[in-house]
């Protein structure tokens, strides 16, 4: 009688072959890659077998997916992005690639698992390829708009001393941005490069809200299109902002660590209460001479 772990093994690496097969095919010859520049050259090189075989069922796989998105779901993936701050360039063509791409790879995981005789693992493996892509890019935003919240406080800080010590606004905002390093630069960076292309200060920093969800950043863009308004001098508004800044980022350690108290405690009593007891009881059990045939 065959071993079906045996059938789903010999059946895992003749797709294993297949695909690499498949890769080497659609891939340029020596010759080819010679008469390529030399930036294509470097970029094919870095790029490994997994990334090949991504990138090959995703411009096949991804116009179909991205065709089937509503207009609705679109919106809510351009919202993801753009918190995540477009990773490695990910833009919605790109996403539908990668995802098609990780959906067709766990079809093909979990028909082996399938013939294995696992079906639980199948389904786990299918789910998890399925919602992976947009745990990790939730993730990513979420991390990124926690650092901004970080990073902002120290930025209008040196922003406010840039502006008092006598450089424009323009001028102190490219400064700063470009000295640091982080989410927040970037965001201002893009801020500023929308500038350029023609959009007025009140349009690129409404942008700047839309991409981010952090609530320092929008009180920052807010008090500063206020200052702008009321004719407030930019220097006082930018030493007022960093102080409320400062006061909400103090506010946000606190809750922080209120939530975390709870968090210990739940730990020590699922975790370490139960491991304590079992310690004991084994101990009791050891010291009155007890044994497991005496227990069954």
């Amino acid at each position: 009688m065959i071993d079906p772990a045996l059938t789903g093994l010999a059946g895992a690496c003749c797709c294993g072959v297949a695909v690499r097969g498949l890769v080497l095919l659609r891939s340029a010859s020596p010759v080819e890659r010679r008469e390529l520049s030399g930036e294509l050259a470097e970029e094919g090189r870095r790029r490994g077998p997994t990334r090949q075989l991504l990138d090959l069922l995703g411009a096949r796989l991804g116009p179909s997916l991205l065709d089937r998105m509503s207009d609705g779901r679109r919106q809510t993936i351009q919202r993801r992005l753009d918190l995540a701050g477009r990773p490695h360039g990910m833009n919605l063509e790109r996403y539908a690639e990668v995802k098609a791409a990780t959906v067709a790879i766990g079809v093909v995981m979990a028909i082996l698992f399938v013939i294995a005789g696992s079906w639980p693992a199948a389904l786990l493996w299918l789910a998890f390829t399925w919602i992976g892509v947009d745990f990790w890019l939730s993730r990513t935003g979420r991390r990124r708009q926690a650092r901004v919240e970080r990073d902002l406080p120290d930025f209008i800080d040196i922003l406010s001393i840039t502006v008092r010590a006598g450089t424009g606004y323009r001028a102190a905002l490219e400064r700063v941005a470009g000295s640091l390093t982080g989410p927040a630069a970037e965001e201002v960076l893009a801020t500023l490069r929308q500038m350029d292309l023609g959009a007025t200060r009140r349009e690129a920093f409404e942008g700047l809200r839309r991409r981010n969800s952090s609530e320092t950043l929008d009180a920052f863009v807010a008090a500063q299109l206020q200052a702008e308004e009321l004719g407030v001098p930019l220097a006082d508004a930018l030493a007022a902002i960093a102080s409320d800044t400062r006061r909400s980022a103090a506010q946000n350690a606190r809750r922080r660590a209120q939530r975390a108290a709870p968090r210990v405690s739940l730990i020590a009593a699922t975790l370490l209460l139960p491991a304590t007891m079992l310690l004991i009881v084994v101990g009791m059990f050891i010291s009155a001479g007890v044994t497991v045939t005496h227990i069954l």
